[in-house]
């Protein structure tokens, strides 16, 4: 039976929605600041019919997604809402006119049927998606103990990925979205490994001697752009994802570390030391001469591409980091302002190329927060017991 939420119900939902949760979701309050004189577009939910079970989680994706404010008030969008027993009704109007009416069949997880109808609003109005894709970390479970875990992008459905005596750190997204690429340290040395999520299941990249760390996975899922020491000196190569062939890209006493691809799959982003602080540097994935990228501060380290080609990356500046954006186009580079103090670390680009996964340091705590690089806000991803670093995010989910 479909049950019914009046308008005067949103506000006692979204405090629902809101409240701290154990391992689970984290509040939808957003630090608002100026970024750019952009504004979003307010969207007034005009009614909402349904069972709780589809209502909450659309609201919740609906509040965090970013590409609109919900109010309560006059706006510049209205949304009438009825969901439950495996149909979902939208009707989005602007100004009043109606720009979308949408039905939505859905079967078992009423969590992604949410996420794939607020994805629905986005991409009528700004050819996006974004809610229905997921976010791998690291969380330290015990000291000296890191593990891999995944969640949904409103914060929940929390799920842990690994379960060994060794800490597994460094997650990074394979294509499909269906497993994620990690570095697990062990007695014997570190080694790359892919756990599938569904159904769970483990294996091993990687078995030469030494180093084997910081996979970033080609955008055809073929390659693994990773670092190693096979020759006592850390370099950067490229591997074939399921066999030992390899090219070694780098040959200096420099350190290299977190490669990243770009996301038409014949360049790589890497970090190095050889002009004696972190920069960044890109160099084709066949060879060749590396280029030093123009980045701001004194250090720039964690590169993430986004898919339309800008280029995050943490930048030190007077004593902290903060997140930096390189656009080779020149529209969109400088940093992200008015974030909250904190060392800004390991920014990871949504697949709708506005948002951002990000870890803030505050003392010995680290947080993942979702950062809007249009308007320059920001909110905490997870009430959670454990710190958090290393988000990456994964693309728009196929299936």
């Amino acid at each position: 039976m479909i049950k019914y939420l009046s308008v005067a119900c949103l506000t006692v939902l979204t405090m629902a929605v809101a409240a701290p949760q154990k391992a689970a979701a984290a509040p939808i309050e957003i630090s608002k600041s100026a970024q750019q004189s952009y504004v979003q577009p307010t969207l007034q939910i005009k009614s909402m019919h349904g069972d709780k079970e589809i209502c909450e989680p659309f609201y919740r994706y609906l509040a965090t997604c970013g590409w609109f404010r919900v109010v309560n008030g006059q706006a510049d969008y209205t949304l009438e809402f009825t969901g439950g027993d495996g149909r979902i009704l939208m009707q989005l109007a602007f100004g009043g006119n109606p720009v979308l009416r949408k039905s939505i069949t859905y079967s078992g997880d009423s969590r992604r049927a949410a996420a794939r109808a607020v994805d629905e609003l986005i991409n009528e109005r700004f050819k996006k998606r974004l809610c229905d894709s997921q976010l791998v970390f690291t969380a330290e479970t015990r000291r000296g103990l890191k593990e891999v875990f995944v969640c949904d992008t409103d914060g929940g459905n929390v799920r842990k990925v690994t379960q060994f005596a060794n800490s597994c750190v460094e997650p990074s997204w394979m294509p499909d979205g269906k497993s994620v690429v990690y570095t697990r340290y062990s007695s014997s040395g570190t080694d790359l490994c892919e756990t599938m999520l569904n159904p769970w299941r483990t294996r091993r990249l990687t078995r030469f001697p030494g180093m084997n760390v910081g996979a970033s996975v080609h955008p055809s899922g073929e390659f693994l752009a990773m670092i190693m020491s096979i020759d006592r000196q850390v370099e950067l190569y490229v591997k074939a994802l399921n066999g030992r062939e390899r090219r070694r890209l780098t040959r200096s006493k420099a350190v290299e570390a977190s490669p990243c691809w770009h996301p038409d799959g014949q360049t790589v982003c890497y970090v190095s030391d050889r002009s004696g602080r972190p920069a960044l540097y890109l160099i084709n994935a066949n060879g060749g001469q590396a280029r030093r990228l123009p980045t701001v501060g004194s250090e720039a380290v964690t590169p993430s591409w986004a898919p339309d080609g800008k280029l995050a990356y943490s930048a030190k500046i007077g004593g902290s980091y903060k997140i930096a954006i390189y656009d080779p186009n020149g529209v969109d580079t400088g940093v992200i302002k008015n974030l909250p103090a904190g060392d800004w670390e390991a920014p990871a680009w949504a697949p709708d190329s506005r948002h951002l996964a990000a870890s803030r340091r505050v003392g010995r705590r680290t947080e993942i927060y979702v950062v809007d690089s249009k308007t320059g806000s920001s909110r905490k991803l997870l009430n959670f017991n454990y710190s958090q670093t290393s988000p990456d995010w994964s693309p728009i989910r196929r299936d």
